[in-house]
């Protein structure tokens, strides 16, 4: 059995939820609109022009459906990867809050800069790039092997990965407003992570300081 099922298989189901609801999603979508019964971009799209009118939600929705065919193949791919190695970093809850962050902050620069646009964009770019950010965070050091490349490191990896993403972005799906999702997501997830990371060594410094005083007045 695949090494990445195995990690899926062992992740809390509200984890895999996410997983889930990405690549079902899009079948879903067409299966609504060639059938003219519902349209699920419409509803559930980035419409800035519909976000300064209350319609919140949609900085956090149009993150769960790809830009068209082949950034759904391409995101699928990279998931399915970065769920199997990644959940297990987070509870379930966790896990959806920092995606979801990923998401609203790759929302914030097409909301302020186009605030007029009354469409339904929608691109995962944002969550995938918080997630290639954290894959970087926790395993940078490791190694793998890339089929026609050979052995790199993850930190390589998740470099390349974000070049052949951002070009994807650029010529296929949307241009430059949505390759500007992509890295705003990904400099929150790193944001998101740095903080984490300085609260956890000032918790830790404080114990070790308070275990020094309590030697000391023994």
């Amino acid at each position: 059995m695949n090494p990445i099922r195995n990690s899926l298989l062992a992740l809390p189901f509200g984890t895999r939820l996410l997983l889930l609801v990405y690549v079902f999603g899009f079948p879903i979508a067409l299966i609504g609109h060639h059938t003219h019964t519902f349209e699920l971009y419409a509803w559930l799209g980035l419409s800035p022009a519909r976000v300064w009118k209350g319609e919140v939600w949609r900085m956090f929705t149009y993150g769960l459906l790809p830009a068209g065919p082949v950034d759904w193949v391409v995101s699928t791919f990279w998931l399915f990867t970065l769920v199997g190695v990644l959940g297990r970093n987070w509870s379930a809850l966790g896990f959806w809050i920092y995606c979801l962050m990923g998401i609203f902050a790759g929302a914030v620069p097409l909301v302020l800069l186009m605030p007029g646009l009354d469409s339904s964009l929608c691109v995962s770019a944002g969550m995938i790039f918080a997630l290639l950010v954290a894959w970087d965070w926790f395993y940078r050091q490791e190694g793998l092997i890339l089929l026609g490349i050979g052995e790199i490191s993850v930190r390589q990896a998740a470099i390349l990965i974000a070049i052949l993403d951002s070009i994807v972005l650029f010529f296929w799906c949307g241009g430059w407003f949505l390759m500007s999702a992509m890295w705003c997501g990904g400099i929150a997830g790193w944001l998101y992570l740095l903080i984490r990371w300085k609260r956890v060594m000032g918790k830790t410094g404080q114990q070790v300081r308070s275990e020094r005083v309590a030697r000391l007045e023994l």
